[in-house]
């Protein structure tokens, strides 16, 4: 399958690059566009991609092959979503599909009248751990579900450096943290309950990473001299100058190396003070769920985790289901409603083997998307409307102190 990419950073150059290198006789980029030379330059030179079929702006690239991998900015998904599936081709388009609701439903609604095959990057539906919770919620093992809690942790050199340095950290230029981060869990509830959100409310806030909370005499750029290095937790040269080479200090320069990574300290954002920034996105926000079938659920999102990753919990009428989904451990632990369980412990335990790239959900993804482009199976882009729906509606929620019944909102 020959495609262009859009977008040559992390997801585009790391996830669907790194996976067409290692799948070649399944997958091939022919062009790449992408505004920053030194990522174009690197994802061609990985491809062997030639001069003439390395742009800056990306619409000069969409004619270059039939299938395209929009991996833009979160402003630009929507203007090129809307040109890729008007020219009929297959598009994987990285989350979130747009970052207005009017605009996502612009974008479902081609999409509809598209002949092409369309996906969008909800990776986690396609990790063993998650198709496995929602095949057991879903089978009645645990009765009726009665209740669920669904907490996002995000780690805070994470948050740090996505949410307040990084690419992601205003709503006016990206898109609200609900949507961001968080549209894979909306997703991921909607999916195993396989009921929709009837009523709703959220609370949130920028509490923590605000200029009132910066440490006198900190400087705007961390290596000017920062009076607190040696006790901030989020002092760029610990976050981005570490040994050996990790996340995030892959992603802030094309040049790996101590220099190279130094350099990008001292020119870019991601040097600058996390109490010195222009964030506007919350840093913790929670939810509460009144479901179409009677269930009632929790969400919470922060981003001062000590370790990054997602729990969950559903309480059924016969059984309960844990899980703990994250690097060092993927676990699903079933408890029955009964005497032992309840008073001495107990129940079955299912262990998952950790994977990189999102618990095995990049791969699964690209994989997935190879195959229904190969036979053409085309799924229905609408599905992904309701994560996009939740979102925006908990943003309403969460600005106007409202309880929202989503009936209504819908049919906005």
């Amino acid at each position: 399958m020959k495609a262009v990419m859009l977008g040559a950073g992390n997801r585009g150059f790391d996830v669907y690059g790194r996976y067409a290198l290692e799948h070649s006789d399944q997958l091939q980029f022919v062009a790449v566009a992408d505004i920053d030379v030194a990522k174009r330059e690197r994802f061609a030179v990985a491809h062997g991609i030639a001069p003439a079929y390395q742009f800056s702006s990306w619409q000069d690239a969409v004619a270059k092959a039939e299938v395209v991998f929009i991996c833009l900015p979160d402003v630009l998904h929507e203007e090129a979503a809307l040109t890729v599936l008007a020219a009929n081709k297959h598009v994987m388009l990285e989350k979130p599909v747009a970052s207005t609701l009017a605009g996502t439903k612009r974008v479902l609604a081609a999409a509809q009248a598209s002949s092409g095959v369309v996906m969008l990057g909800y990776v986690l539906r396609f990790t063993a751990f998650f198709q496995k919770v929602r095949q057991i919620v879903q089978s009645g093992a645990l009765g009726q579900i009665i209740n669920f809690d669904w907490r996002e942790n995000v780690s805070s050199s994470h948050y740090a450096h996505s949410y307040v340095r990084g690419n992601w950290r205003r709503e006016d230029t990206s898109s609200p943290m609900i949507l961001a981060k968080c549209s894979h869990d909306l997703d991921l509830i909607s999916w195993i309950t396989g009921s929709q959100i009837a009523t709703l409310s959220s609370f949130g806030s920028l509490q923590h990473f605000t200029l009132e909370n910066a440490p006198t005499d900190a400087p705007k750029c961390c290596l000017d001299g920062c009076p607190v290095e040696e006790t901030c937790a989020f002092h760029a040269a610990k976050i981005y100058l570490q040994e050996p080479l990790a996340f995030p200090a892959t992603v802030i320069s094309t040049d790996s190396s101590i220099a190279g990574r130094k350099v990008a300290l001292e020119t870019t954002d991601y040097g600058r003070c996390v109490y010195r920034m222009d964030n506007t996105v919350v840093d913790h926000q929670v939810a509460s769920f009144l479901l179409e079938n009677g269930a009632t659920g929790t969400f919470a999102m922060h981003g001062h985790s000590s370790e990054e990753g997602r729990s969950l919990r559903f309480d059924g009428t016969k059984a309960t289901l844990r899980g703990v989904f994250k690097a060092s451990q993927q676990e699903i632990r079933l408890e029955p409603h009964d005497y032992q369980t309840s008073f001495h412990g107990g129940g079955e335990v299912i262990k998952f083997a950790t994977q990189n790239g999102h618990g095995g959900g990049d791969a699964g993804l690209t994989q997935a998307f190879i195959e229904a482009v190969k036979n053409n199976t085309r799924a229905e882009p609408q599905e992904y409307l309701e994560s996009h729906i939740l979102a925006f509606a908990l943003e309403q929620s969460r600005h106007s102190g409202t309880v929202l019944d989503m009936k209504t909102w819908r049919s906005q």
